[in-house]
């Protein structure tokens, strides 16, 4: 009989992508017989075909919310009792303390000072919340296994006390459909230099320093066209608008969230991707998901300076690194455009550097942890 995995999830109603947990999903329900809790009936939608039961605990997503939600999931994994317990993000790191002798996993994600705010300017809230925090990496030391996705996060969870030997790092992974983006031909582009970003359109994501800086780059007459992915109604209706009161019309694109398995035909379209954070503390830490897709696209990567995004690439090489402002942006802009040999080169460079996060060779590390903890 195959073994039972239950898996936990923790997904938000309006986050930009799925990918690298329907990787773990599906890399898991070929193999294992997978229980999935989902907190929205909505959210099965995202994992079509996949071989896998449901069961949907409605959550709202909140601290009291989730503390509810963790609760909920002790209860039920006393009454499935599974083989395994797979946390797929690390908000839910705080569950394996609530099921004592069960066999964990953690995919850890995200810092958890992106989830509990540590500078909260209500005191009482603000000390519950360094509470939380404490208790994630508390939780991390009595998981089985514990899998950060990058090296920022392993350094961080060595720090607070999490032993090498529960330590596996294994990045996203990116699937072999990003490598169809390589063969679009750009000979017919309508604009001189074409960029796009895939990922939420929110003004601390850089929605505004792309914006402006394209006005820079027009102005100073670079013939260079911004395309953005992912933006939810009242985002796209502020991009237009912006666009159009700056004169940029024609030089700004901007498209609703589409499927994941749409995302490689529209990067091949464009001469580099774009990363851009504006520098808080959990992201110091969360490597980018479109990070490694740009990469295994063959696209060069333009990405604001913080150490999840320079930490990957290399300037002028792999890509060219900027600023968080729209200044640097534009001047990012006016070198991709200025040298075609050097895009022609980077294009080939980052396809190179792709090679190191295709799912299909992180697989096979991912089944070997779990494997590892259902049979250590």
């Amino acid at each position: 009989m195959k073994p039972h995995i239950l898996v936990t999830t923790w997904f938000f109603t309006h986050q930009p992508g799925y990918l690298d947990f329907s990787y773990r999903l599906r890399a898991l329900a070929s193999r294992y017989r997978v229980t999935i809790v989902i907190g929205h009936e909505g959210f099965r939608e995202e994992f079509p075909g996949l071989d896998a039961d449901f069961i949907v605990l409605p959550t709202v997503a909140s601290t009291p919310g989730l503390l509810r939600y963790l609760m909920e999931l002790a209860a039920l994994s006393r009454r499935l009792q599974p083989d395994a317990v797979i946390m797929l993000g690390s908000q839910m790191a705080m569950l394996s303390l609530l099921m004592p002798g069960m066999r964990t996993l953690t995919y850890w994600n995200e810092h958890p000072s992106h989830f509990y705010d540590l500078a909260h300017r209500n005191p009482l809230k603000r000390l519950f919340n360094r509470l939380l925090n404490r208790l994630s990496y508390v939780a991390a030391r009595h998981t089985t296994r514990v899998m950060p996705i990058g090296q920022a996060h392993a350094d961080d969870l060595r720090e607070n006390g999490v032993p090498d030997a529960r330590l596996s790092l294994i990045p996203m992974g990116v699937s072999d459909n990003f490598l169809a983006a390589r063969k679009v031909d750009r000979k017919r582009a309508k604009h001189g230099v074409s960029v796009v970003y895939a990922g939420s359109v929110v003004e601390d994501r850089g929605r505004d320093v792309m914006i402006d800086g394209l006005k820079l780059a027009r102005d100073a007459g670079i013939d260079v066209h911004l395309t953005l992915i992912g933006a939810h109604p009242p985002e796209k209706r502020y991009c237009t608008e912006r666009a159009e009161a700056l004169g940029l019309s024609d030089a700004l694109t901007v498209i609703g969230r589409i499927p994941g398995s749409e995302i490689p035909a529209h990067l091949g379209e464009h001469d580099a991707g774009i990363c851009i954070w504006a520098d808080r503390p959990w992201w110091r830490f969360n490597p980018p998901t479109k990070l490694f897709e740009y990469l295994v696209a063959g696209l060069p990567v333009l990405a604001s300076r913080i150490r999840t995004h320079t930490d990957y690439l290399h300037d002028g090489e792999t890509g060219l690194i900027f600023d968080y402002d729209a200044a640097s942006f534009a001047e990012a802009l006016t070198r991709l455009a200025a040298d075609p040999a050097q895009r022609k080169r980077m294009k080939g460079q980052a396809a190179e550097a792709g090679k190191h996060y295709l799912w299909r060779d992180i697989e096979p590390q991912f089944i070997a942890c779990v494997e590892s903890v259902l049979h250590g």
